[in-house]
């Protein structure tokens, strides 16, 4: 009898000794970030966000930062027209650049497209992710061959390259903005003006489809498959 009264209290004694559990941290605890809809621009020579919280604005253009932010993640040909529904927070920070100006600090978590996946070649470039052919993936979501750690589609052979249609083809203005104004950067955009055009020229056998950055579409050759650029 007395020995289990020893044991007993051996156990209460244990138990108020014992540390407590950590109550959780705000850290721990998981948080719903905000979405917004963003879509890549640049000033002061670097490259930017322009956020808002409706498809509508108003934006507000910040440094974005994060190692899931689209630059670190997608590759030029994707990321240059890029327009994206991004979860992240604001870090608090304010980036200055010297005589130019200066950008909150946005912490990329995530991000899905918004609207159609925006992928774009440039014939005649140096860079070989402006050469890509990518006409044929999905435009509703990304593919294994937009992010830099993919597969590498098919090249194109800019120098078979014949120009087809030269005016304003950039879909994503015109589904988004409904003034020249509201546009933005839009002296870097071939659909300033609000023209637009689909090209009633087809390709002929043999040739693909390519939309060029510029807003351009082209009919080119594709190289063969053992040319494709070294990853």
């Amino acid at each position: 009898m007395a020995a289990a009264v020893l044991l007993g209290l051996g156990l209460v004694i244990i138990y108020h000794l014992a540390p407590a559990k950590p109550a959780p941290t705000r850290s721990n605890v998981p948080q719903t970030e905000p979405e917004y809809f963003a879509e890549r621009t640049s000033d002061c020579d670097v490259d930017l966000l322009a956020m808002a919280r409706s498809e509508s604005g108003p934006f507000q253009r910040v440094f974005p930062v994060g190692a899931n932010r689209p630059r670190e993640r997608l590759r030029r040909n994707v990321w240059e027209h890029g327009r994206y529904r991004i979860r992240g927070r604001f870090t608090g920070k304010l980036r200055e650049f010297s005589e130019c100006a200066s950008f909150p600090e946005f912490e990329v978590l995530e991000f899905r497209p918004w609207g159609k996946v925006q992928r774009c070649a440039s014939p005649g470039a140096l860079d070989a992710t402006l050469l890509l052919y990518t006409e044929d993936l999905a435009q509703d979501r990304y593919a294994p061959e937009d992010f830099i750690d993919g597969p590498w589609p098919a090249s194109i052979d800019d120098g078979t390259c014949r120009l087809i249609a030269a005016c304003a083809v950039d879909e994503r203005r015109q589904e988004s903005r409904h003034a020249p104004d509201d546009v933005i950067d839009g002296e870097e955009l071939p659909s300033l003006d609000g023209r637009y055009c689909k090209p009633t020229a087809t390709c002929a056998d043999g040739e693909r489809r390519v939309t060029a950055c510029s807003g351009d579409i082209w009919c080119c050759h594709l190289l063969p498959a053992d040319d494709a650029p070294e990853q």
